[in-house]
């Protein structure tokens, strides 16, 4: 697929500038200059969205929950484990695609049409936040995420201060229950197992 020149140098130049880039472009751009930039990008309303490189700590904590995740469901055929690289369509007319830094999903993923790579029936999705996508992970993504039938729980880790929030979904349509942690004490629950916030921030040391 051949990639926009412009479009690629203007991403790469204003990413060592600004913390968040947003740069209008085709769902074809999108898709080409995925498979060829260092860093994880995502596809949101016409607009190619990227922040860079994570931080070393943003990355610690995917792999501490990630790991947790991994061994709490290895012997559940049902239930597999996806790092960030596997991508989720938003099932809306203009489309979207997100990258979570965690996917689950139960039973037999199904891909994107022409893709082995994005799939459309996430089960859980855990985003770890940066100051610079706090916001349109929360304010812009969620409400896309709450639109997929198959998703049953977004989890939000913040690496600046013990904090999680989880969003599950209720028997009630259209109503997500909301549960927020701040203490290392505490545990969040996912699929019916217990997952403390001790081992979910285990060895991190908080961004300022």
């Amino acid at each position: 697929m051949v990639i926009d020149k412009n479009i690629k140098e203007t991403i790469l130049s204003e990413v060592a500038t600004q913390k968040l880039v947003r740069i209008p472009a085709s769902k074809e751009d999108y898709f080409a200059l995925a498979e060829e930039l260092p860093f994880k990008v995502e596809y949101h309303e016409n607009e190619i969205v990227t922040m860079g490189l994570a931080s070393l700590w943003h990355e610690a904590i995917i792999m501490n929950l990630g790991g947790i995740l991994n061994v709490l469901f290895f012997r559940n055929d049902e239930i597999l484990v996806l790092g960030s690289n596997s991508g989720v369509q938003i099932p809306k007319f203009e489309g979207g695609y997100y990258m979570p830094d965690v996917t689950i999903v139960k039973g037999n993923p199904v891909f994107k049409e022409n893709s082995t790579a994005i799939i459309t029936n996430p089960y859980i999705i855990v985003e770890v936040l940066s100051p610079a996508t706090k916001a349109f992970d929360l304010s812009e993504k969620l409400p896309e995420y709450k639109l997929i039938e198959s998703l049953q729980q977004v989890i939000y880790v913040n690496p600046q201060k013990v904090s999680v929030s989880t969003f599950i979904r209720s028997e009630t349509p259209n109503a997500w229950i909301n549960q927020d942690f701040y203490s290392l004490e505490d545990s969040i629950t996912v699929e019916g197992a217990s997952i403390s916030l001790t081992d979910i921030y285990r060895k991190i040391v908080f961004e300022q």
